[in-house]
Order: C-alpha cells, then structure tokens, then sequence
C-alpha cells in the first residue's frame, strides 16, 4: 500500500482529514490542516485498518460502461442544492457526506459526491475496486494507485466518465469526452461561477488547464 504525503493537500483538505481521524479515535492533534508526523501516523494506521476487496469484472446491461453509468448516476442529482444555502447542509448534501469516512456535516462535500455515486454504482453491480471513502479531493489519487486504476497526471485525453482532480482542489466526473482544450463535467459543491466552495451540484464547462489529474474506471494492464 503507497504512502500518501499529506504535504500535498489544500489547508481545508488537510483539516477534514485531521477531523475524521480525530473522530475515529486515533488522532488527537491540532485542527490547523498543517499535517505533521502525528497526522501521518494516524492516517497510516487508518489506511492499514482496511484491504482492498477484489470483485468479478462486473457485467453491464446494454453495453454501458461503469463510467456511462456513473455519469448517468450523479446526473440524477444535477440541480440539487444546500439547504440553507451555503451551509454545506441538506438531505442530500448530508447522504453525500455519509458515503465517505469522515463523519458530520456542515464540510465540503465535491469528493463525498463522487465517492456517493460510486457507492450507488456498487449496489447495481460489482465492482473490480473498493469503493471511494475520501472526503478530500486530492485523496482520489492515492484511491486510484491503491486499487491498481488509471491515473492519468499529467493529464491526459479526457474521456466521458473520468474523475477529474483540479488543481484547486476540487473534484468532478467529466460527462462527455474532452473537445478543444475544455471538458464538460458534473460537479458537487460548486455554483454557477465555478466555485470549490458553491451551494449545490451543477454541470460545468471547464478549461483542461485546470486538471491536475484524472482516474478512469478501469484496471491497468
């Protein structure tokens, strides 16, 4: 299993992780998302807690992929917003949240809105992978590598379906492939400007620019 370097996660990123572990009893460290030895130790004895499950290849109806079939998940929830607004809050928001590791509410839920649909996706097929549980955006990289997926950074040809890691962390699933130096995409905890830090889950044109990495639903050779 690789070693995630916490030194590369957003302030925010870093403090839910503190968070979640304090919650799980095996961090009591500061909140100040500047992870240290202590925060390490603590996440490495939660990543050595759980094994990767292996799954049958799984078997879509019609010929869907698992990424076609994603999309059309997370796209059930297009227009769904907080409640209150700006809160980080609501019926949604907070299933949202329950599909990751880290307990509560009231945080950024971007990552907990993909790590849901892959929870969903589970539950109509089995998947070749252990499902997501990362609250944190940059966290879907260390996802990819333990379950043996693509990782694509530098980025490269966006294809409908990938899970796109910003550079601003922030997450979402592309809907369509790449075209002229943009990718549409699905994105929770976003607004109508593009924010990492909006009231609801919206459908976003985006510059390729922005990418920092992206996963695709498959195996590596």
């Amino acid at each position: 299993m690789s070693r995630l370097d916490l030194s590369t996660l957003s302030i925010p990123d870093a403090q839910l992780i503190q968070r979640g572990l304090a919650s799980l009893g095996i961090y009591d460290g500061t909140f100040r998302g500047i992870p240290g030895p202590k925060t390490q130790a603590a996440y490495d004895q939660f990543q050595a807690s759980f094994a990767a499950v292996a799954a049958p290849a799984p078997e879509l109806p019609g010929g869907k992929s698992l990424a076609v079939r994603l999309v059309e998940i997370l796209m059930t929830k297009e227009g769904v917003w907080e409640i209150p607004l700006n809160s980080n809050r609501g019926p949604d928001v907070e299933a949202f949240q329950a599909s990751t590791w880290l307990s509560g509410t009231g945080w950024a839920w971007c990552a907990a809105y993909v790590c849901w649909g892959i929870r969903e996706l589970g539950k109509e097929f089995a998947l070749p992978f252990a499902r997501p549980e990362t609250a944190a955006a940059y966290g879907f990289e260390e996802w990819a590598r333990q379950q043996g997926l693509k990782l694509f950074k530098p980025a490269g040809k966006i294809l409908a379906g990938d899970i796109v890691i910003f550079t601003f962390s922030h997450i979402g699933v592309a809907v369509a492939d790449e075209a002229g130096g943009y990718i549409e995409t699905i994105e929770g905890n976003t607004d109508s400007g593009g924010s990492r830090e909006g009231n609801g889950a919206y459908r976003r044109r985006r510059a390729k620019s922005l990418i920092l990495s992206h996963v695709r639903l498959e195996k590596k050779a």
